[in-house]
């Protein structure tokens, strides 16, 4: 499945680039508002978060779709996890609508997001207990920073971890 992007879906999106690859990333609007909505603002804020979707080619990987969080999840100031039933449940949902689970995201009490050992762990352990339709995941963590700096998006395999160079496209 091609995606290809309207100029009247959104405005702006994320784009991003791997040093050494050609495939490029493409995260739109409506995933971004979504994500950063839960940014942890205030002292008190927990962390939040859930999973991504979209669809990806030989060219390119589109995250059009973040769901989460969910009732259930396990929230505290610098940890998440998923509530598993709830998770499963937006997988398997929106794959009867064609759009594959890429990833995980959540959000950091930091102003720019980094991927602590916790991060890598969980990613692996998805990978390692999951039946995927590709050979890596997206993590996108959400600091607080409002800016581009605010966003980190990592892709993970069993053997690699890489972080997507980003930017914003302007429409």
């Amino acid at each position: 499945m091609i995606f290809t992007f309207g100029k009247s879906i959104f405005k702006h999106c994320i784009i991003g680039q791997l040093e050494g690859f050609s495939q490029k990333l493409f995260v739109n609007e409506p995933t971004l508002k979504h994500v950063t909505k839960h940014r942890q603002k205030s002292s008190n804020a927990t962390e939040a978060g859930g999973q991504l979707f979209g669809t990806i080619n030989d060219d390119k990987v589109c995250v059009v779709k973040a769901t989460g969080p969910y009732s259930g999840d396990q929230r505290a100031r610098h940890s998440y996890r998923s509530n598993p039933i709830a998770a499963q449940h937006a997988i398997d949902k929106l794959s009867q609508r064609g759009l594959l689970y890429l990833g995980e995201w959540h959000t950091h009490a930091e102003d720019q997001p980094s991927a602590s050992s916790f991060d890598d762990n969980t990613m692996h352990r998805i990978i390692e207990n999951s039946r995927l339709n590709s050979n890596s995941l997206l993590m996108l963590i959400v600091g607080r920073s409002s800016n581009i700096d605010g966003l980190a998006i990592w892709n993970i395999s069993k053997t690699s971890v890489y972080q997507w160079q980003l930017e914003i496209l302007k429409k």
